[in-house]
């Protein structure tokens, strides 16, 4: 068997010290040049290869991020994954993942550099659970600008109130008075977008907007506060992974509205999921779109290239949000400026499933 060789070998057969040779194969430090030469030839002809383990402890640095995300079958966080790992490879980091976003004492088991988190909630409990005794680089995606935490952390932030100001204001200038809103459960940032939008549509309409809400799960009518999750499973199972639905529950928000007495001119879904999902119910009970109801979505996730007619929704580019966090989160470990509160960009991205109609 052919011996592993070392930094060790490479010193003593260039008459060099080990702490030379690693800046030489480091490219980090002084190193006369003849001798430098000379140490990557050496290498390269041995087939020389590092132990990461020994550069992570002699660098103490793995160039690994550890991203926390209980569910990857989500269109929107798989798209924020995708954006990390990019952004991650250009940079010379990898991201790791894991499942159970609760299972923050792992991190103390992991040779990682830095964390990363989907939301804001995901990131409140790690500094609750680990984080106030157990120092770690942490960036976390946010989707409430007013979030506060115990122990200060940077962010990259989707203004949900200003998302759910443009979905109503483009609704608006295609004609639309009545405007309802698709929630799947009273939780998260699932009630940021209802409070917002129900914030906006009382000054447009008072009271009376309250006949345009179609509340999935029932929660709203129980408290339009914030609640833990229930009894009531909203999950699927396929092939041994556990998701939440939203397509599914998109499906139930139609048969609501499909069952109210008042019905909206334009529904804007909490997210896309939910939103192809309602058109697809729709349709299957003979309902048109955009001809007989409007719909909008929030996220811009790329499914929705798949579906006819093409969605309407709101952009807030998943794949640049997480590209943000890797970078900031770098720039802490590299020392780089960096801000506290960054700010990703959002935009209409125009479709086929909004109809311009005359305003009553």
């Amino acid at each position: 068997m052919k011996k592993n060789v070392t930094r060790k070998d490479i010193a003593k057969e260039a008459g060099v010290s080990v702490s030379v040779v690693s800046r030489a194969l480091n490219n980090s430090g002084y190193v006369e040049k003849e001798k430098k030469r000379r140490i990557l030839e050496i290498a390269k002809k041995a087939e020389y290869v590092p132990n990461p383990m020994a550069m992570a402890l002699q660098q103490k640095r793995t160039r690994q991020l550890l991203f926390f995300c209980g569910d990857l079958t989500g269109t929107y966080y798989n798209q924020m994954y995708h954006g990390m790992a990019r952004e991650a490879e250009k940079r010379g980091y990898h991201v790791l993942t894991i499942m159970n976003e609760k299972d923050f004492e792992m991190v103390k088991t992991m040779l990682v550099d830095g964390l990363l988190f989907p939301t804001e909630e995901v990131a409140k409990s790690y500094v609750e659970a680990v984080g106030k005794n157990y120092y770690l680089p942490s960036v976390t995606a946010c989707f409430d600008p007013s979030v506060v935490f115990a122990k200060p952390m940077p962010t990259v932030v989707i203004d949900n109130r200003k998302v759910l100001n443009l979905a109503i204001d483009y609704l608006k200038k295609k004609g639309h008075r009545k405007i309802g809103i698709a929630v799947p459960f009273n939780e998260g940032y699932a009630n940021l977008r209802y409070r917002y939008w129900k914030e906006r549509m009382m000054l447009e309409m008072g009271s009376e907007c309250k006949k345009y809400i179609l509340d999935v799960k029932g929660d709203l009518k129980k408290s339009e506060s914030p609640r833990g999750k229930d009894d009531r499973d909203l999950s699927y199972q396929s092939e041994g992974f556990v998701y939440m639905d939203l397509f599914f529950l998109g499906k139930q928000a139609a048969k609501l509205y499909i069952q109210q007495k008042f019905k909206a001119t334009a529904v804007i879904c909490f997210n896309d999921d939910m939103a192809l999902g309602m058109m697809e119910e729709l349709k299957r009970n003979g309902i048109s779109v955009p001809e007989d109801v409007s719909i909008m979505g929030i996220d811009g996730i790329y499914t929705r290239e798949k579906y006819e007619p093409k969605l309407t929704t709101v952009a807030i580019y998943p794949e640049r949000q997480g590209a943000t966090c890797v970078d900031v989160l770098i720039d802490i470990l590299e020392d780089n400026k960096y801000k506290y509160m960054n700010y990703s960009p959002f935009e209409v991205l125009d479709g086929e499933t909004v109809k311009r109609i005359e305003s009553l």
